[in-house]
């Protein structure tokens, strides 16, 4: 790491530019924001899959494939996607990327398999 007397103007612009946006996350969102701005400095993307527990883990996958494609346009691994049971949603599975999110409801699931 370089000591901030060695960086270039870029460097210290990109640099001083992040600081900003960090601190703006922080104040806001506080540990949420940490972890938003950890995913952004890293380029990385949170995959998750919430689901009825009737409706198992390999159906939601595949719907939820279906789902990255269209509305998302990413086709994630499925070892970078967090499956979770969630008890409350009954008929409907919810997909998210990062902040977005789909609703989809079991019915609909349903048509599209049988297809």
């Amino acid at each position: 790491m370089k000591l901030p007397e060695n960086l270039s103007l870029e460097e210290a612009k990109k640099l001083l530019w992040n600081l900003k946006i960090y601190a703006d996350m922080s104040q806001k969102l506080w540990n949420r924001g940490r972890k938003l701005f950890q995913r952004k400095l890293h380029n990385t993307r949170n995959f998750v899959v919430e689901y009825f527990p009737a409706f198992w883990e390999d159906a939601a996958w595949e719907q939820a494939q279906t789902v990255f494609k269209k509305s998302f346009s990413m086709t994630p691994k499925r070892e970078e996607v967090i499956f979770l049971e969630k008890e409350g949603i009954k008929g409907w599975m919810k997909i998210y990327v990062d902040d977005n999110m789909v609703d989809v409801s079991f019915t609909k699931v349903e048509r599209l398999m049988q297809k």
